[in-house]
């Protein structure tokens, strides 16, 4: 049977970020109607290494009020351009610096002169690199060696540490610190080639493809992976993973800066994800397996955007996985399609604190071809596992799985081409939706209260039936759904 390749694509480039000054006496700092024309987006130069010192919201001097417009729900259609009073206070340094050396157990650090772009440190003295650095500036550092995700610190301590170098002891701080009074609602979906992916199927393979629908928020190539696979399950049993997966995801974030306080009026992280997905799932169960992953990539991208002069660096960690157990023994040759797309985001105010919300915008599963055959309940899924961090702090993380579930005893085929569907014995067939998560502890990167533990998503489960019943060599009477 031909199968589309297993994709990862359309996991578009495109920013879209609206920045105000929150100056209410400024006609230019207002968010711009909706109707009007898409601002263009606003991404760190590539390839970057210094790093941004800045002082620190609190010790700022501007006229700036906050902002008298709410976030927007969904995606921004324009964006404001700030006051100059309200942007916010970048410390000018003699050297461009960037974080030679991180310890994030400590909180030392080390930054140096930063290279030329040819790997030529700049000619700085120890002496002009510390005069640059003082206490209470805050580090904004965009992804490094020395911080893959970036990092965002409050200096404590300032000490000469020869050849162009300063040592430093650190906090970590917190967005407030850094964006203060500043509101900004960033909506960003990823560039495929500045996703790194790690395979964990043994034959997946990576390409990249022209995307004709490219422009408007879309990539202009596709992220495209191809895999067919035989892994081991409990009691010697063996599954057979084949077929195409298409994901589009975006991260968001807003945060809008309370007047005087470092703790924002509004907030939100969280991430959106579009999927569609032709696989074939062929494998022999038997007793109890409980749930059992296959594997079958990660992917890392991490974007900075600019919000204003200051970098404010993101961090999408997905994994998907194919997921079937049984409770019997039961055989099962699964070719299906799956469509959706869901929201699935935590949001804070400082009325009602942090609130998590998962959005099934559609979800559509459709068997090709399912045939079951044993006596058994089994279910087989494709889930994704994302997170979205603030620099290095970790701030939701959830689990997307639609799936297809049956309960057989004797077997049951479905052929959603056109033929009814067939049980001889009696059984059911069902398509589901399962989300759950939690909003991170660590999350207090934003300025918001810290509270103690993850605080959970309420669980999100839908299921409902694609056929049903109890016949012998007979298809039944009811009509088959999708």
């Amino acid at each position: 049977m031909s199968m589309r390749t297993l994709a990862l694509p359309v996991l578009a480039a495109s920013v879209v970020l609206s920045l105000s000054a929150c100056d209410p006496t400024n006609p230019a700092a207002q968010p711009a109607d909706p109707g009007t024309a898409q601002a263009a987006p606003t991404l760190a130069p590539a390839g970057n290494p210094a790093v941004t010192l800045v002082t620190p919201a609190a010790d700022r001097t501007t006229s700036a009020t906050p902002s008298a417009h709410p976030i927007a729900s969904g995606t921004p259609k324009a964006s404001a351009t700030p006051s100059p009073s309200a942007t916010p206070t970048v410390t000018p340094v003699t050297p461009d610096l960037k974080l030679d050396s991180y310890n994030q157990q400590t909180g030392k650090a080390v930054l140096a002169a930063a290279d030329n772009g040819k790997g030529i440190p700049s000619p700085s003295s120890t002496a002009a690199v510390t005069a640059a650095v003082q206490t209470g500036q805050l580090i904004d550092s965009p992804p490094s060696a020395a911080a893959p995700h970036g990092a965002l610190l409050a200096i404590t301590a300032v000490k000469p540490a020869g050849d162009g170098k300063v040592q430093v002891d650190t906090r970590p701080a917190t967005i407030s610190e850094l964006l203060g009074q500043t509101w900004a609602n960033i909506k960003t979906a990823l560039d495929p080639h500045k996703i790194q992916v790690t395979p964990r199927l043994k034959d997946l393979k990576t390409t990249y493809v022209p995307n004709p629908h490219g422009g408007n928020g879309s990539a202009s190539a596709a992220l495209e992976l191809d895999a067919n696979d035989t892994v081991p399950l409990p009691g010697g049993a063996k599954a057979t993973l084949s077929g195409s997966l298409e994901l589009d995801p975006s991260v968001v974030f807003s945060y809008q800066g309370a007047h005087g306080i470092l703790v924002p009026e509004q907030a939100k992280v969280g991430f959106d994800l579009g999927a569609h997905a032709n696989w074939h799932l062929t494998a022999g169960l038997t007793g109890s397996t409980g749930p059992v992953r296959i594997p079958v990539a990660t992917l890392t991208a991490t974007p900075t955007v600019m919000v204003g002069d200051l970098p404010v660096v993101i961090t999408l960690n997905l994994t998907v996985y194919a997921e079937v157990s049984a409770d019997g023994n039961v055989s099962v040759d699964v070719t299906q399609s799956v469509d959706g797309d869901w929201a699935i985001h935590a949001d804070y105010t400082k009325a009602a604190g942090w609130t998590t919300a998962t959005d099934p915008i559609s979800t559509r599963i459709t068997p090709v071809k399912a045939t079951f055959a044993g006596t058994a309940d089994v279910r087989s899924g494709l889930a994704a596992e994302g997170s979205v961090a603030l620099y290095d702090a970790v701030g939701v993380k959830a689990t997307v799985e639609p799936y297809l579930r049956a309960a057989v005893q004797g077997s049951v085929s479905v052929d959603s081409s056109g033929a009814e569907p067939s049980i001889d014995g009696s059984g059911g067939l069902y398509g589901g939706l399962d989300v759950e998560g939690a909003v991170m502890a660590r999350i207090a990167i934003l300025g918001t209260p810290l509270f103690e533990k993850d605080l959970p998503f309420k669980a999100y489960h839908d299921e409902w039936p694609i056929v049903a019943g109890s016949y012998r060599n007979a298809a039944p009477s009811t009509t088959p759904t999708s």
